[in-house]
């Protein structure tokens, strides 16, 4: 298959960054019977992580399986700024993990540091630890409790209001685990636990990084106060 075929491939099933995604599967394929079978995969919107089997976050390659979670570029700016608060020999504990995209960045850029995830799915956790990352099965932080120990918390829970879960794209809908996405009634049933344990395991002075929708911060104020949080000013 030529290249022009796969870009018009892929830019006829909709894919918006058609000539990047097909110079990625061209580099990766082993063949072209592999790379036919791998177009045909993204045109019925199996992300392309799945298909080559890793993405690029934070500027280092990471593995995911299928059925795992993508890290979403937004989130490196999440995965940054943690990392940035994160002293040499410090804690730090990345909750719904996934793939561990966050944590091993963590790790990467404050070698000195300890870094622990969780994730309740094992498949997760074995793609994490492939990317090298110490990883439990757990939910959210119940292994740790009541050490109160931590520097950095981060956490990209699933948001997403269940009843809007239909006003996804059809391809997340149809592809990604539910799991991952779908934060309850109103897209925060998680992420009020995740406040809860931070602070609860937080050092004084830690830091709690969480991924939210747009919306969310006014839902969220009285938790965090609650819970012994000043959000960061320009943060939301």
């Amino acid at each position: 298959m030529r290249d022009e075929e796969v870009v018009e491939r892929l830019r006829a099933a909709g894919c918006v960054a058609a000539e990047a995604e097909a110079d990625e599967m061209l580099a990766a394929s082993p063949d072209p019977s592999a790379l036919d079978r791998w177009v045909a995969r993204r045109e019925d919107g199996e992300p392309l992580a799945w298909i080559v089997g890793a993405t690029t976050f934070c500027g280092r390659r990471i593995v995911v399986e299928p059925g795992v979670y993508v890290p979403r570029p937004q989130t490196e700016e999440l995965a940054r700024r943690a990392a940035a608060l994160l002293p040499d020999g410090g804690r730090a504990l990345d909750l719904c993990t996934g793939s561990g995209a966050v944590a091993a960045h963590l790790a990467a850029s404050v070698p000195s540091a300890a870094v622990v995830a969780t994730d309740l799915e094992e498949r997760a956790v074995r793609c994490a630890r492939r990317n090298g990352v110490t990883s439990l099965v757990a939910d959210l932080a119940e292994p740790f409790r009541p050490i109160a120990a931590l520097e950095v918390i981060t956490a990209v829970a699933p948001y997403v209001p269940t009843d809007a879960l239909r006003l996804l794209p059809a391809d997340v809908q149809r592809h990604e685990p539910r799991l991952a996405l779908d934060g309850g009634d109103d897209g925060l049933e998680l992420v009020r636990r995740i406040v809860e344990a931070a602070g609860v395991l937080l050092t004084p002075g830690g830091h709690l990084l969480v991924e939210v929708g747009a919306d969310h911060d006014a839902a969220l104020s009285s938790t965090f106060t609650e819970h012994g949080f000043e959000p960061a000013a320009g943060w939301f």
